[in-house]
């Protein structure tokens, strides 16, 4: 998947919709393995960005794509204002975004890939701990909890809570991205 990075307005349109896809993920449809692949589009969408400023704000509309949809059931209470929760909230993916496209960006080395697959992850983990403040309204649409009904996971969990099962799934998200976009991940993937 390669974007042109002067394609601005579709890649703005882009960012939310990609940031929406893990949402079937949660109960209602509950496509528990859809958590698995749903940020793939998203991260491929940031590593192509144009540059550190363009992944952020691909990162903030992500964001807020992510949380509109997970939080819609807001939407008779809050109206609109849901759009403007959900907009500042979206901040919280922009260094994210930019830390995707930096460390995935043109064809990483071995070295920066196994460090995406860390780094990417835990600053999801970040992103959650963060929004779980009650303050902040608390820990809705965390994304390990879309794997509440899949036994491993929740053997996983069992070790360190759901948090483990957000790293444990945006790892798996992140590999997959590294897999589809670098090709020498691929020939590496199968001489293995």
């Amino acid at each position: 998947m390669r974007l042109s990075a002067g394609s601005g307005w579709r890649r703005g349109a882009l960012a939310p919709a990609a940031g929406a896809l893990p949402a079937l993920s949660f109960p209602a449809p509950s496509l528990w393995w859809w958590a698995y692949v749903a940020l793939v589009p998203w991260l491929l969408l940031l590593r192509t960005a144009g540059g550190g400023r363009r992944a952020a704000v691909e990162g903030w509309l992500g964001g807020t794509g992510f949380l509109l949809a997970t939080h819609h059931w807001l939407a008779p209470s809050l109206h609109v204002f849901l759009v403007v929760v959900a907009a500042l909230m979206g901040l919280l993916w922009a260094p994210w975004g930019w830390l995707v496209r930096r460390l995935l960006a043109g064809a990483p080395a071995a070295g920066r890939a196994v460090a995406a697959v860390v780094l990417v992850p835990s600053a999801w983990l970040m992103i959650e701990l963060v929004r779980s403040w009650e303050y902040l309204g608390g820990p809705w649409a965390l994304l390990g909890a879309s794997q509440w009904q899949v036994p491993p996971a929740l053997r996983l969990a069992s070790l360190g809570g759901v948090w483990l099962v957000t790293v444990w799934v945006v790892a798996a998200n992140t590999a997959l991205a590294v897999l589809v976009a670098v090709p020498g991940a691929r020939r590496a993937a199968a001489a293995a």
